[in-house]
């Protein structure tokens, strides 16, 4: 069967990679950045982060992605017991999906995964996505977070992807489905301008666009858009406790997305080329904050919480103001 290695594309958002794994495919192709762009602007934060409903989700992540109807991916979605009741196992599954062009994120016990932090020493479910093979050497290629927590692309044996595959019984992400993705060479998508004024007017505003959705989802009780900020200096202290740092990379990622979003729109003409790098000192002061949050994290010194604190109130009323000019501008373009 030789060597098999599917084309990726490692995307700006990679700090959870349920929004990766999908985008690695997606963005293999410069005709699906209309539709990138168009997307991936509004944000949520579970507004108590010790209560039930954050317990069974992420804290705070970007709302409104949906890869099942995205026009450049092909999705399809198995539960695992079909894997595993089928007599071929695994190894061949994942050799025939990636033959078929598909790249294919499953959980896997990261305990049996090689360059993972707990490998053969702490048993851990997480997702991983494989993406190719090379039969000489019995090895899957794979991309996730390695052991220096560095998403990166690494190898697999054929017999530790199987022992990873088949020992999830003791716990909750056995259920977890197993996702296949190829790109659609037949979508079509143009960008929006219209929906994403439309869309950033209700990120400024904090709407809960989650209430759209009511007719196949029960809406959130979150803060969205600029209220996250509100709802993450509230809950500081248990993500201080928690040591959980995802919120505030998330908070970076959103506004590198939003940079790269205005460069886009100015390279299409929607905006003129004088906002190109004028969300650059958002995305960096974010950056910052992700590192200083880190450090009160290990030290627990009060001073460097207040200046977190302080700075990311700072990050919020810049944030408002520039894209506040954004969309006058782009209210301009859209309607002339």
């Amino acid at each position: 069967m030789g060597i098999k290695e599917l084309e990726l594309s490692i995307p700006p958002l990679v700090g959870y990679q349920y929004l990766a794994y999908p985008l690695c495919t997606i963005l293999t192709r410069n005709e699906a950045l209309p539709w990138f762009y168009s997307n991936f602007i509004h944000l949520y934060c579970h507004q108590d982060l010790e209560g039930e409903a954050a317990s069974h989700s992420v804290p705070m992540t970007f709302y409104g992605e949906d890869f099942i109807r995205c026009p450049w991916l092909i999705t399809q979605k198995l539960e695992r017991d079909f894997v595993l009741d089928s007599p071929p196992g695994i190894t061949e599954f994942l050799i025939n999906s990636i033959r078929s062009k598909y790249t294919v994120s499953l959980h896997v016990d990261e305990f049996y995964i090689p360059r993972r932090r707990v490998y053969q020493q702490t048993h851990y479910a997480h997702d991983i996505l494989v993406y190719g093979y090379d039969d000489a050497s019995r090895t899957f290629l794979v991309l996730g977070y390695d052991e220096e927590m560095q998403f990166q692309k690494t190898v697999v044996p054929y017999h530790e992807m199987e022992q990873g595959f088949q020992n999830l019984e003791w716990t909750d992400n056995y259920e977890e489905q197993i996702y296949l993705y190829k790109f659609n060479k037949s979508g079509s998508y143009r960008l929006d301008a219209a929906f994403v004024q439309e869309s950033l007017e209700e990120y400024i505003a904090g709407s809960n666009i989650s209430l759209r959705n009511r007719g196949t989802a029960n809406p959130l009780e979150a803060a969205f858009g600029l209220n996250v900020y509100a709802a993450l200096i509230r809950n500081m202290p248990v993500l201080v406790r928690k040591r959980d740092i995802r919120p505030i990379h998330i908070l970076w990622e959103h506004k590198k997305m939003m940079g790269l979003r205005i460069r886009y729109l100015c390279e299409q003409g929607l905006l003129s080329p004088d906002f190109a790098e004028c969300f650059q000192p958002i995305e960096e002061q974010a950056f910052s904050l992700r590192h200083l949050l880190m450090k009160y994290a290990l030290t627990g010194e009060d001073y460097i919480l207040k200046q977190g604190l302080d700075e990311m109130t700072h990050i919020m009323e810049s944030e408002k103001r520039i894209l506040g000019t954004v969309l006058k501008a782009l209210d301009h373009r859209v309607v002339s």
